[in-house]
């Protein structure tokens, strides 16, 4: 990776990370968050692709959980949310480009969706040791995955990966 690239995957890490703090904390089952970590994760990994989303998702997120109360929660989240936001850019790459077709957005999502919530679960039944009583975190996780659908709306207006320049000194120099 170029330095510009490592700088900007940095950036999402920290949009991520930070996005998941804006949340509710939900006290049923084994507790759970609302949060807009999700909505940050899918704009990523559906205008930005399987590589960015994969490595901002997992390493953001489980970021915060390390950061945070719900340390015990990082190893799970680094794997079911790096293997979510890679799959949502895959699936929503099409011969249009990167996030292009809204038809593949949608399904992309849904994929992505389908892997947090079957991800948290086997996470939380098997490893935490929470057996079906996992099963009350699946309405957080579908809140969640409602809240990041926004992603959709959000999306048109987020620059593609193609425009950006991270190079804003020689930008500014040039006026």
């Amino acid at each position: 990776m170029k330095t510009k690239e490592i700088v900007f995957l940095g950036t999402l890490i920290a949009l991520v990370t930070a996005s998941t703090y804006i949340r509710i904390h939900i006290p049923i089952g084994t507790g759970g968050l609302i949060h807009i970590g999700t909505l940050t994760m899918f704009i990523i990994a559906l205008r930005f692709g399987a590589r960015y989303g994969a490595i901002a998702s997992g390493v953001g997120m489980a970021l915060f959980d390390i950061l945070s109360e719900w340390v015990i929660w990082a190893p799970g989240t680094l794997v079911v949310r790096l293997i979510a936001g890679f799959v949502i850019g895959k699936v929503a790459l099409s011969s249009k480009g990167q996030g292009e077709l809204l038809s593949k957005n949608i399904l992309a999502l849904i994929a992505g969706g389908v892997i947090i919530v079957v991800g948290y679960f086997v996470f939380e039944a098997l490893i935490i040791g929470t057996g079906w009583g996992a099963v009350a975190s699946i309405p957080g996780n579908l809140a969640q995955i409602a809240i990041g659908f926004f992603a959709l709306f959000i999306l048109p207006s987020i620059p593609k990966l193609e425009t950006l320049s991270t190079d804003f000194a020689s930008k500014s120099l040039k006026k």
